[in-house]
């Protein structure tokens, strides 16, 4: 899969990315044998990075049992982590191709605001929350829902320093998919066990963050 952005794309994140305020570091994650997507993956963070000076990009080359791996909690390849002032628990499993482009491109905006564009009465419900919660959001590219579902979960990873969100791609990883149960995107697996089908309204998407910590 050759990821390349015509130029009125371009364009368009490009004037999107002015709403970058504060650095933004990709922590990216290949291999090269048996990675079928991390070059894609890379590409696209590079043409990304070209986009705004406040992009930078930190590649981890085969280093799933580095140090630095098992800091942010980086389990596969090709893996996309977002840092800015804070260190989030912000992650993308596979090519966030497709519809979920969006979802990067919104959260790398999101992650260097370090803040939420959620109502208030939802960002403090889930600031409330005081246990750790582990958010995975299986997607397909050609999933035009699952976008949103991403960029929630990742804007509860911003809000909550307790909260992890993870993109993971179904098509690239076959194995998470059939463990989970995944026939249709998107999915959302908490704390390992309690599930979304489909894309919730949000207020039952924070009622399920604490139907997890009580399960």
């Amino acid at each position: 899969m050759v990821v390349e952005m015509d130029d009125a794309t371009r364009e368009q994140v490009h004037e999107l990315f002015t709403r970058i305020e504060h650095e933004v570091k990709v922590h990216l994650f290949i291999e090269e044998k048996s990675c079928l997507y991390c070059s894609d993956v890379k590409d696209m963070m590079e043409q990304l990075a070209e986009l705004s000076d406040k992009i930078s990009i930190i590649e981890h080359r085969d280093a799933l049992d580095s140090d630095i791996a098992k800091e942010m909690g980086v389990e596969y390849h090709p893996a996309v982590v977002l840092h800015s002032k804070e260190k989030y628990k912000i992650k993308f499993y596979g090519i966030p191709a497709g519809h979920e482009f969006g979802a990067l491109v919104g959260s790398i905006i999101d992650v260097s605001t370090g803040t939420a564009p959620l109502p208030p009465d939802v960002i403090e419900d889930i600031a409330s929350i005081d246990k750790p919660i582990n958010i995975k959001v299986f997607v397909t590219p050609q999933c035009p829902y699952c976008p949103d579902m991403t960029r929630l979960a990742n804007q509860a990873a911003i809000v909550n320093p307790l909260i992890s969100s993870e993109m993971i791609e179904s098509l690239e990883f076959q194995q998470l998919t059939t463990k989970y149960e995944v026939f249709g995107v998107p999915k959302v697996i908490i704390n390992e066990t309690t599930t979304i089908e489909g894309l919730p309204p949000v207020q039952m998407f924070i009622d399920k963050l604490f139907e997890a910590i009580d399960a």
